[in-house]
């Protein structure tokens, strides 16, 4: 199979040929201190290095390595989102970073050393103080039917999926509860959710319009080209859900449904739903709402056993993820113990198809570029169905 087909396949829960691997997603990637000793332990030159994202300070993998790495996928980014590495961020008070089209800024501590910041978290919340619906629906929302990022993405789109064979898949096209811990601070949405739930339903509609209008703009440019469009929506921790699951139900779910259905209504494309921490209780929700697949897959959480997930829930969503203990062993380990680990997992997940290989959100900073090796060796190597 070409790497298209082999990636349909498997989230169509057929075996493939081989196992896909995926490489270079906002979840998916590689921090670009680890990506810079990576490609020089590989001795592969890089000569254009970028961030596709600069908030997580994650790198834009190469072609060179993308090919080194046997890796399936390639992403059709918004072509002004990639930024050189020599970008420089703006200074807000105590803080170095950058403001986002919500009006978020996500910073570090202006004291540091910029070569020391490892990534930047949001810090100014422009929702904080707002204490009714009518000051949410006044917020001055982004225009998600702006097709200035879009420009010649069709024409690149094209050339990739008529020259190339890869799985072609976007970045993040969407975000709508975890984004209100945003707009109003992690706590205060958590908050809200209990004594406030019509302030974060208000943000909640109002960040859906943006999406899905950003998505009809996206999709009808690209979307007969592509095979996954991705989403986020972070709504546990390490030992569970960050609410009551019934809260979920009856306020996030059917809001988060509304973009799902729509994705689905606008293209002919899987679904790749990004959640970290324990999630168990949330992946048969995922299923019912539409999402397709299930990212980044935090095997080191709770009750996320590999093969515990995959005889529970493999039938009703793929697992895209979970290759090495991202927490642990990734970047303590050595390449004999990821190489076990590697192969335990991938021996859990690829039964029946609906598994795409790769490491358990991005690659941090400190990670060995050996170890990096290892995992990506030990998956190419034992692929094969």
């Amino acid at each position: 199979m070409n790497p298209r087909e082999r990636l349909n396949t498997t989230l169509d829960h057929r075996e493939p040929d081989k196992i896909p691997i995926d490489l270079g997603g906002n979840q998916s990637s590689i921090h670009i201190k680890a990506y810079k000793r990576l490609i020089d332990f590989l001795e592969i030159e890089d000569k254009n290095i970028q961030y596709s994202d600069f908030i997580q300070q994650i790198a834009y993998p190469c072609e060179e390595l993308l090919e080194r790495f046997e890796v399936d996928t390639r992403y059709i980014r918004p072509l002004g989102s990639l930024l050189d590495v020599g970008f420089e961020p703006q200074q807000e008070g105590k803080y170095v970073g950058i403001y986002d089209q919500f009006g978020v800024f996500w910073g570090n501590d202006a004291d540091k050393d910029i070569e020391d910041i490892l990534y930047y978290d949001p810090v100014i919340h422009p929702f904080e103080d707002f204490k009714t619906v009518q000051e949410i629906e006044n917020y001055e929302w982004p225009d998600g039917k702006d097709k200035t990022p879009f420009k010649g993405l069709k024409e690149y789109a094209k050339k990739l999926y008529e020259e190339t064979n890869f799985a072609l898949v976007t970045p993040v096209t969407g975000c709508i509860y975890e984004y209100t811990t945003f707009l109003f601070g992690f706590i205060k949405a958590l908050r809200y959710l209990l004594t406030k739930p019509e302030l974060i339903i208000a943000a909640m509609e109002g960040l859906l319009k943006y999406w899905i209008d950003y998505n009809i703009t996206y999709l009808n440019e690209v979307g007969e080209y592509l095979d996954v469009v991705c989403i986020n929506g972070d709504l546990g921790e390490q030992a569970g859900p960050i609410m009551n699951i019934k809260i979920y139900e009856t306020i996030i779910k059917p809001i988060e449904k509304r973009l799902s259905e729509k994705i689905h209504e606008l293209a002919d494309v899987k679904i790749n739903y990004h959640c970290c921490g324990s999630t168990s209780l949330f992946l048969p929700h995922f299923a019912d709402i539409g999402y397709d697949i299930y990212n980044p897959v935090q095997i080191s959480a709770y009750d996320m056993e590999p093969c515990s997930l995959k005889k529970r829930f493999g039938d009703i969503i793929t697992f895209w993820g979970g290759l090495c203990n991202t927490q642990k062993t990734l970047p303590f380990g050595t390449p004999k113990e990821i190489t076990e680990e590697v192969r335990y997992n991938i021996n859990c997940f690829k039964p029946n198809g609906g598994y795409v290989a790769t490491n358990i959100h991005n690659i941090t900073a400190e990670v060995p570029p050996e170890n990096i090796v290892a995992m990506f060796d030990t998956i190419r190597r034992y692929r094969d169905y």
